[in-house]
């Protein structure tokens, strides 16, 4: 087979078609380098120091010179922080962002203190929380212009990054509590629905916002919600198909609207075989981080389940274990997902403490590897 553009790789691997290699990704959702594995690869690489491109999180920088470096398929936008979307920070190295949640950096990670819902108990303590609004949040100016020029002077598929890490359940449960947040969706849940009801306005005004400026520019999108563990679900798919599945249902569809010719990316840790029709049903074509160490998400039976269905994203498990542990299950991952197209290699979930040994022999075995005939 001849050899591909980044785009069309991209394209065919998402559309089940077997490309020249499989397409290899980098620096978006779930796939970044947390900000010490960053440093430790930018130094070993040689390159210069620059700005981060985010702030309050445990990964912040996203750097065009490493994916150019790796020959990464995809390339992302970033939609901007509107001037008043400011962390305030307090004595004790805390900060409050402007969903009033305040967290602070504990080693490697940043852990949420204080969930300004907590003791949420009624539809009128949702509706008192001062929501923000996209226009509090996100600013898209000079994007219109990077997205096109993205799109016409490079051969990249082009992603709308997540702008809203956090999705349906993951934020309500940073707004209330987890534990706080599971007792409301089984005793009140009229409650716990319009908390989501909220986010899904919010989500629905900065995807319009983002899209609106990008979307025929866009080959991807994504959007996340954590909805599973090691075991299984984090709620019972009843609970997930009666309070989140028609929330992503809407959005989803606006996002389609919005970036007809774009695929769907969605993140969710964990073990979610039992829900994958649903979240295909709910418009989602890439499923990402395929953790297929999880109980029942091994990738012999996602492929044969799911292969036709779905594109799987990630996989790619063993970054800190020995260099031939990790160059042995990237080529068995190629093998299983990847034959026939469906499959786009990356780690699972962020880079958390990798040696810049093992990222550069996970995308260099990955660039090269050929399918056995």
């Amino acid at each position: 087979m001849a050899t591909l553009s980044h785009r069309e790789r991209v394209i065919m691997s998402i559309n089940h078609q077997q490309p020249d290699r499989v397409p290899l990704d980098m620096m978006g959702n779930a796939t970044m380098l947390l900000d010490e594995t960053y440093l430790k690869l930018r130094d070993y690489l040689g390159l210069s120091p620059i700005e981060p491109v985010r702030s309050g999180t445990s990964a912040n920088y996203y750097d065009e010179r490493i994916l150019e470096y790796f020959d990464i398929d995809f390339r992302r936008v970033f939609l901007n922080k509107a001037p008043g979307n400011k962390l305030v920070y307090h004595d004790d190295g805390s900060f409050t962002d402007v969903w009033g949640i305040r967290s602070k950096q504990q080693g490697i990670f940043v852990n949420i203190l204080d969930n300004p819902l907590k003791y949420v108990e009624s539809l009128e303590d949702v509706e008192a929380f001062p929501w923000p609004s996209a226009e509090d949040l996100y600013s898209v100016e000079g994007v219109s212009e990077q997205v096109k020029r993205l799109y016409e002077e490079t051969d990249y598929a082009i992603v709308a990054r997540n702008p809203l890490s956090p999705g349906f359940l993951d934020r309500s449960c940073w707004l209330v509590g987890i534990a706080e947040f599971m007792m409301l969706m089984a005793l009140k849940p009229e409650v716990a629905a319009r908390i989501i009801e909220h986010i899904l306005e919010i989500h629905k005004g900065v995807y319009s916002m983002f899209l609106d400026a990008v979307g025929p520019y866009v080959h991807m999108v994504e959007a996340a919600d954590d909805l599973g563990g090691q075991q299984n679900l984090l709620i019972s798919p009843k609970m997930y198909r009666q309070l989140i599945k028609p929330a992503q249902v809407e959005l989803y569809s606006l996002i389609h609207e919005k970036a007809p010719n774009a695929f769907l990316f969605h993140h969710t840790d964990g073990n979610v075989f039992q829900i994958i029709p649903d979240l295909v049903e709910a418009g989602v074509n890439v499923l990402n981080p395929t953790q297929t160490s999880t109980t029942g998400m091994g990738a012999e039976r996602l492929k044969a389940a799911y292969g036709d269905q779905v594109t799987f994203h990630g996989a790619i498990e063993k970054m800190e274990h020995a260099k031939d542990e990790l160059v042995a299950e990237v080529k068995e991952k190629i093998q299983t997902l990847g034959r026939g197209g469906g499959y786009v290699l990356a780690s699972c979930n962020h880079m958390i403490d990798i040696p810049p040994e093992n990222v550069v022999a996970l995308f260099e075995v990955a660039r090269e590897y050929r399918f056995d005939t």
